[in-house]
């Protein structure tokens, strides 16, 4: 009987470091994600900042226009 509950508590300590260890990399993914998209951000800050048109910003950064017409009005306000 102790083999059996100590095999039970082994096999619950390893379900949860897989757990664990998926939401370290779930975090780390969306940390990439949210970094990347912050890049794309500041990149058309400055872009808008050089008057190259929302068309343009939009297709070198993958941001939509309404998102780059919102972004250039932030930096008016």
């Amino acid at each position: 009987m102790g083999e059996f509950v100590s095999n039970v508590a082994r096999l619950l300590d390893e379900t949860k470091t897989k757990e664990f260890l998926a939401g370290v990399q779930q975090g780390i993914q969306q940390g990439i994600q949210q970094g990347i998209r912050q890049e794309r951000i500041e990149t058309a800050k400055r872009m808008i900042q050089l008057g190259i048109s929302y068309d343009i910003i939009s297709k070198a950064t993958n941001l939509s226009i309404e998102e780059i017409e919102k972004i250039a009005q932030e930096k008016i306000n």
